[in-house]
């Protein structure tokens, strides 16, 4: 587990291809909400872990954000929402059906470029189609922050990637829509797989794009 922010903990779950996995805990005033949901049972019992330390249970959980529909992002989905007691579930428009099938959970609503949810100061989508059709960023206005899942990579190092072509399902369209992030205010960047940038990211990104 790390403190990113007094809102925000960053929970290692496991190992997907031999890359870390990260998923977000997001601690609202309304309530919690778990951005991806991991893999394996082990992803289930840090995340479960990291709940108890900050004092809070499964039910406390109240809405669950979806980076994108690839199977180390949902894989407990099911899961998640025996132990939740079943919060709203939302991922970007292109990948509902995609979760549908694979996890047999039908998305209680699509997301879309610019849509804001209220929650933690102010939740903005950001839609980076390339990756997956309906892959997601999520902008904290309030944090100075972009939670990117896939849209990039990075490594232990702190080097940052494009996704490859082997995970992407159009991996020039991903490479070329990362310049989206940078209509936006950040200062952190968090990863699902890679050293988060926690100072100077969009500086970062900028390089990575070649601006």
């Amino acid at each position: 587990m790390t403190k990113i922010t007094d809102r925000v903990r960053a929970v290692e779950v496991a190992k997907a291809d031999g890359l870390s996995t990260e998923v977000y805990i997001l601690v609202c005033d309304g309530g919690l909400i778990l951005i991806d949901v991991g893999f394996t049972s082990e992803c289930l019992k840090n995340i479960g872990d990291e709940l108890k330390r900050i004092g809070k249970k499964w039910d406390d959980i109240k809405l669950i954000l979806i980076t994108h529909a690839h199977g180390d992002h949902i894989e407990n989905l099911q899961k998640v929402l025996e132990l939740t007691g079943r919060p709203e579930v939302m991922l970007g428009d292109g990948d509902v059906d995609s979760l549908k099938e694979q996890t047999g959970v039908e998305a209680d609503m699509g997301l879309s470029q610019g849509d804001i949810i209220d929650a933690c100061g102010g939740i903005e989508i950001v839609h980076v189609p390339g990756h997956s059709k309906g892959n997601l960023s999520f902008y904290l206005r309030g944090e100075k922050m972009m939670i990117v899942g896939d849209t990039i990579f990075g490594d232990d190092e702190g080097n940052l990637y494009a996704p490859q072509k082997k995970y992407s399902e159009d991996a020039e369209m991903a490479t070329r829509e990362i310049r989206k992030l940078l209509e936006y205010d950040f200062d952190k960047l968090l990863l699902s797989h890679g050293k988060n940038i926690l100072n100077n990211a969009r500086r970062r990104v900028e390089e990575l794009v070649g601006v």
